[in-house]
């Protein structure tokens, strides 16, 4: 799939998306700007994000030439998240997340549970992207907690969910 090298990431510290395109319709009416956090409040970037390669030009991000990303895609807002937690300060036996997950990727993803194939692997991000298919589009919110802002009724997560809702029922 699209975001199978990247799913399963953990986000640490910010709460939100830090948003890049906040002209994009699925943002109008929020009063959004660029570096913006969306849904920090509501915790709506919270585990299991989706994303994939990147890279960034001009301050924005754009899919990496490799990175298998559809035609057309737009990355609105990108976080960094991991797989493997890392410290200078915590020693490995005390951290929350070990490696287990990052080696199960490594693993599924080169064959081999490696400490190269690890580091290729521990580094992730979430993302919301747009991106057209077929005669419609596809609106990603790539994070399970996506649903949080909804139920702590987040306004500005309510509106983007209203705005993709409404252009794709027809309504806007």
């Amino acid at each position: 799939g699209l975001y199978a090298g990247w799913g399963g990431c953990a986000p640490r510290g910010v709460r939100g998306f830090p948003v890049y395109r906040p002209e994009h319709w699925a943002f109008a009416g929020t009063g959004i700007y660029y570096g913006d956090l969306l849904g920090a409040d509501s915790h709506v970037y919270g585990y299991e994000v989706d994303g994939l390669d990147h890279e960034i030009r001009g301050g924005l991000p754009y899919p990496a030439p490799n990175s298998g990303a559809p035609d057309g895609l737009q990355i609105l807002a990108v976080g960094m998240a991991a797989q493997v937690e890392e410290s200078a300060d915590v020693p490995f036996e005390g951290r929350f997340l070990g490696d287990e997950d990052g080696r199960f990727t490594a693993e599924t993803l080169f064959g081999e549970a490696s400490d190269a194939n690890l580091d290729k692997v521990k580094r992730g991000n979430g993302m919301i992207v747009n991106f057209p298919r077929g005669k419609g589009e596809v609106f990603h919110a790539g994070s399970c907690e996506w649903v949080a802002g909804l139920l702590r009724q987040d306004p500005m997560i309510e509106l983007v969910t209203k705005n993709v809702l409404d252009r794709y029922l027809g309504k806007s």
